[in-house]
């Protein structure tokens, strides 16, 4: 190996590392790029309904020309073919709606068996709903996903494994119903576990997005409903379960009831703190903004201690990572072409 191709390689080293050190800031920059596009769609889709109502406001305005008027027989045939496309609609929906609670009569009735409770239990539904999948239908779904894709895996291991013994099949069909039995609570934990990450994340844009719209004079509730329907793509977790949210409230629950459900579904301690915050102002009345300020300085600086905390953890692991990336290039670099000269001359004595 010659020294330009121990060059080379160390260059290539060398650009392997700042690649992987660069992940984070691209990642920072498509966060930030994806949510100034979101507002900016937002406020573009506000401004096309604005102008929408206006012309329509100034069309309702116009007085209507003499001749437009139908006559009775041209609009009882457009009435008529409406009645027909209703009663077929309605009669589709009869159908729909009778298949769905059949469906959900059926889901009702496995899930409060006693296999149901065994395969789904209270810790897998609250993983469930930690991951934005509610209602009898996500739970039936993972109950017969986590008894089918052991049995079936778990069978082939099996088939595959015929001809090396009654022991081998065994213990390879054993093994593999346990791990995929296992999996999908696994698969759960880890995207529960990523959300809670994520909500942490959201939680400083939440809290500006109230500032900025109770600053304008809106109340909790119209905050909310504001954040919901144009902010809710920049709130990947938060903005589904804020509409949840929003949907109980306006079904004839509490906003209190309502908010606090997010509070022990996420179990974060800063979550928590804003919605008791939220809902303590929505009982008893007052300004936010100024509270929400000085929630949000806390928060970034309890962020900027843990970012802290996980640099310092970050250097004690990069320390081997050097040791082994870092160090062979160097010496490669500095006691190479040496170690080559030696060589070459050691080859001329012989």
């Amino acid at each position: 190996m010659d020294r330009l191709t121990l060059i080379s390689l160390s260059l290539f080293v060398a650009a392997c590392g700042v690649g992987v050190l660069t992940l984070p800031l691209l990642r920072d920059w498509r966060q930030r790029r994806l949510s100034a596009r979101t507002i900016d769609s937002a406020l573009a889709r506000q401004r096309a309904q604005e102008v929408a109502q206006a012309a329509r406001a100034a069309q309702a305005a116009a007085p209507a020309a003499p001749g437009a008027q139908p006559t009775a027989k041209a609009a009882a045939a457009p009435a008529a073919a409406g009645a027909a496309q209703g009663r077929a609609g309605a009669a589709t929906g009869i159908g729909a709606q009778l298949g769905a609670r059949v469906g959900e009569r059926f889901d009702a009735d496995w899930l409060e068996s006693r296999l149901g409770r065994a395969v789904v239990t209270p810790e897998d539904q609250q993983l469930l709903e930690q991951c934005g999948w509610y209602g009898p239908q996500a739970r039936v779904v993972f109950g017969v996903l986590r008894l089918a894709l052991p049995l079936g895996l778990a069978l082939v291991a099996m088939l595959w494994h015929v001809g090396a013994g009654a022991l081998a099949v065994i213990a390879w069909g054993f093994g593999t119903f346990a791990m995929a039995y296992l999996a999908p609570k696994w698969y759960l934990r880890r995207r529960a576990t990523a959300r809670l990450r994520m909500v942490d994340d959201e939680l400083s844009v939440l809290i500006d997005m109230l500032r900025l719209l109770q600053g304008v004079g809106l109340s909790i509730d119209q905050s909310l409903q504001v954040i919901v329907a144009e902010f809710g793509g920049m709130l990947r977790v938060l903005g589904p379960e804020l509409a949840r949210a929003n949907q109980q409230f306006a079904s004839g629950r509490s906003r209190e009831q309502t908010l606090l459900r997010i509070g022990r579904l996420f179990d974060s301690e800063d979550l928590k703190s804003l919605i008791t915050l939220l809902t303590q102002v929505d009982k008893h009345g007052g300004a936010v903004q100024e509270p929400l300020r000085q929630f949000g300085l806390r928060m970034q600086e309890a962020r900027k201690s843990r970012m802290k905390d996980e640099i310092g953890r970050l250097t004690v692991k990069m320390t081997a990572v050097m040791v082994v990336s870092l160090l062979p290039v160097l010496l490669i670099l500095t006691a190479g072409p040496g170690f080559l000269g030696v060589i070459r001359m050691l080859a001329h004595m012989k």
